[in-house]
């Protein structure tokens, strides 16, 4: 039986043989088909025995080179397949192995020209694919070179912005047409107008952002897979119906349909467990589709696109911080040079009447006028530094409202009277509505009272003389509603979002026509919020007038049969200074650091016939307190070396009963909640802030003196 014969009779059997050796060898990667390891094998059995047939010499030499085209198909799927060079030249000894061991079976030796034939052609074979093996080889090495080269320059090109803007756009570029048709970036927070879409054809990208815009809220399906699970999808083809499910609407449909996606890339922008969206590439009018080695690509660039990604991000964020803490201390620049102003103004009054009064050139009725000039520029030091005090409160959430029910029409008629000589200094036209019905509702009147005085003050001040003003109040369902409406300047429209924000000022040039901190309408809308209220504020621009509109919850446990104080909104301060008799006789230490202060209260407390000492510091007043009889002490907290709180705690703790148990007044400028309670737990029996009332002042030691002689 001729070798030929065996080739035709006998095929199946060479295949299984070669199979089964080539398997025991290992030479094939692990899990490869079967039909894809005897590919080419029948056909290399066909090649041969048709070579048999027409054997000679120069027929051996042209079908030697006719068959290269095989063996370089064979070499290039066995590259595919994932063979390693040696066991591609192993397989052709396997398989003229198997061819021999077949004739043997079948006792029929080759004779020596089919044995040359046989020898020949496998080693034309070999040679063959070997070459095209290395080839692909070498292709293949060349491309991953390249895909290295492109990563790099895409890392550099990334890298070499932290503007957010330019990355995106450098993206977007380095990905089409180099990896894509178009291509889609996804990022969280970013609308279908902000996203950064690309395509080959520029006319095709709105078409893309019209899929993109009537898509699901938080985008594509794919997209939100991605984001979900954070694995890529590769869609080498896309299946049968995959754009009817991803569609929402027909016409969505039809817009995908225009848009041509043959095969699909989404790839997560990740940096570690942080998702924050999605790069999605496709393919549609080149016709190409991706592959594993695309996608492997297009990961790499992914994660650098993430990492560029996200530094333009922090980058943005952080000059976004920057700049509003530069905008937070250019207000608070502005706000201490405002204060500086306010309080210099009307200490140059004071200090300019004090020297003329010195002086002694003053008629009789013009000491009278600076008299009453002194006392109302302190007056207003006095509310500056209150005003201080209350947004510091209200930034740090410590201010606190002591409710009871209050009128809230008659509160509002108060101030209105209080205002009354300012509405006529500017001839302003004031027009009230206060609807005749109840008003009680449960608040503090006294901070509701500074609310509606605000809020009426700043009307007046930014209504130009001849002006309106309206001041209505209304019950709306469960609320009581105030609106203070005017034809001032207006608030312009960039400014409404930062109307009750602390040291916000429309005006805070050197040259601005209105005085004041800034601070007014914040404090109103903080102690409004502590009540439980709104205040709203609109206005239609410069020159147009403001509205403030004020909603306070009436409480549905106001008694009708509980009275309801109807004080002044306003206390007046008496001329005179009441001075008790129970003082007289009595030793009275005053410790301060400030002469001028130390002076004053000697003074007072003299016209009162107590006997006064001092002292300049905590060490000084405790010797006294040692070496005199001290009856009442009134302290200074903040001195040199040795504080109030010192001096307190060690009074207290002396060993004669007497002198640690005597009555004790905290006179200082620290005049927040957590100063008074500290005073009371350091020993103090009282707490008085700075300025205070001289009259206040002695009735405050009488109190206290009277318990001293009673007991």
């Amino acid at each position: 039986m001729s070798l030929k014969q065996i080739l035709n009779e006998y095929r199946d059997e060479i295949v299984a043989t070669f199979v089964r050796e080539v398997e025991q060898k290992d030479l094939p990667p692990a899990g490869l088909p079967r039909s894809v390891l005897v590919d080419h094998i029948p056909v290399f059995l066909d090649e041969i025995s048709d070579e048999l047939a027409t054997f000679d010499e120069a027929r051996l030499s042209l079908d030697a080179v006719e068959l290269r085209a095989t063996a370089r198909q064979h070499g290039k799927q066995r590259w595919k397949a994932g063979y390693d060079l040696e066991a591609v030249v192993r397989e052709y000894g396997v398989l003229r192995h198997a061819i021999l061991e077949t004739a043997k079976a079948h006792q029929s030796p080759l004779v020596i020209e089919e044995a040359d034939v046989l020898a020949r052609y496998l080693n034309v074979g070999v040679a063959n694919a070997t070459t095209e093996y290395v080839r692909a080889s070498e292709e293949r090495v060349k491309a991953r070179q390249a895909d290295l080269a492109f990563l790099s320059e895409a890392g550099e090109l990334l890298g070499s912005s932290l503007d957010l803007p330019s990355t995106l756009a450098r993206l977007t570029r380095l990905l089409v047409p180099r990896l894509a048709d178009y291509c889609v970036v996804h990022l969280d927070g970013y609308s279908p107008e902000e996203v950064p879409i690309a395509h080959v054809d520029p006319a095709k990208v709105e078409l893309v952002r019209e899929v993109l815009r009537a898509s699901a809220p938080g985008g594509s399906h794919s997209h939100r897979q991605v984001v979900r699970t954070g694995e890529a999808l590769l869609f080498e083809s896309l299946p049968e119906g995959f754009l009817e499910d991803a569609a929402r609407t027909p016409e969505q449909l039809e817009l995908m349909r225009r848009v041509g996606p043959c095969s699909l890339l989404v790839l997560p922008l990740q940096i570690k467990t942080s998702l924050f969206g999605s790069i999605t590439l496709a393919r549609s009018d080149s016709g190409q589709h991706y592959n594993s080695s695309d996608l492997l690509l297009a990961s790499d660039l992914a994660r650098r696109a993430a990492a560029a990604i996200d530094n333009a991000r922090l980058y943005e964020l952080s000059r976004t911080e920057r700049a509003r803490a530069e905008a937070a201390t250019r207000t608070k620049d502005e706000f201490v040079a405002m204060v500086s102003h306010e309080l210099r103004t009307p200490l140059n009054v004071i200090m300019g009447w004090v020297r003329l009064l010195r002086g002694g050139s003053l008629a009789e009725p013009t000491r009278g006028q600076a008299l009453e000039v002194v006392e109302r520029n302190a007056n207003a030091l006095s509310q500056l530094v209150a005003d201080l005090l209350d947004i510091s409160r209200a930034i740090t959430g410590r201010i606190r409202i002591e409710p009871a029910q209050v009128d809230l029409g008659n509160l509002i008629n108060l101030v209105l009277e209080d205002a009354r000589f300012a509405l006529e200094a500017k001839r302003l036209e004031l027009h009230v509505d206060l609807a005749n019905r109840p008003s009680v509702m449960r608040g503090d009147s006294e901070r509701l009272r500074q609310v509606v005085w605000n809020l009426l003050l700043n009307a007046i001040k930014f209504t130009p003389k001849g002006g309106k003003i309206w001041v209505t109040l209304r019950p709306v369902e469960s609320e009581l509603e105030l609106v203070i409406r005017d034809t001032g300047i207006g608030i312009a429209a960039e400014m409404m979002p930062y109307i009750f924000e602390n040291f916000r000022q429309q005006d805070s040039k050197t040259t601005r026509v209105h005085g004041g901190l800034g601070i007014g309408l914040s404090i109103a809308k903080h102690l409004i919020d502590l009540h439980g209220g709104t205040i709203e504020a609109q206005s239609d621009g410069p020159g147009k007038g403001a509205t403030f509109t004020v909603r306070l919850p009436v409480s549905s446990l106001i008694s009708t049969t509980v009275g309801v104080g109807k004080v002044a909104a306003t206390t007046p301060r008496r001329a005179d200074v009441e001075r008790p008799a129970v003082l007289a006789g009595l030793s009275v230490l005053v410790v301060d650091d400030e002469e001028d202060a130390r002076d004053l209260l000697r003074i007072v407390l003299e016209s009162c016939e107590a006997e006064v000492h001092d002292a300049a510091s905590a060490g000084e007043a405790l010797k006294k307190v040692q070496r005199e009889h001290v009856d009442l002490i009134v302290s200074d907290i903040g001195m040199p070396e040795e504080d109030g709180y010192s001096l307190i705690r060690n009074v207290r703790a002396l060993p004669q009963k007497e002198k640690a148990s005597i009555p004790a007044i905290a006179l200082t400028a620290f005049a927040r909640n957590e100063d008074r309670t500290r005073a009371l737990l350091e020993g103090f029996n009282m707490h008085m802030a700075k300025p205070v009332e001289p009259g206040e002042l002695l009735l405050a030691l009488a109190d206290l003196g009277g318990h001293l002689r009673r007991s």
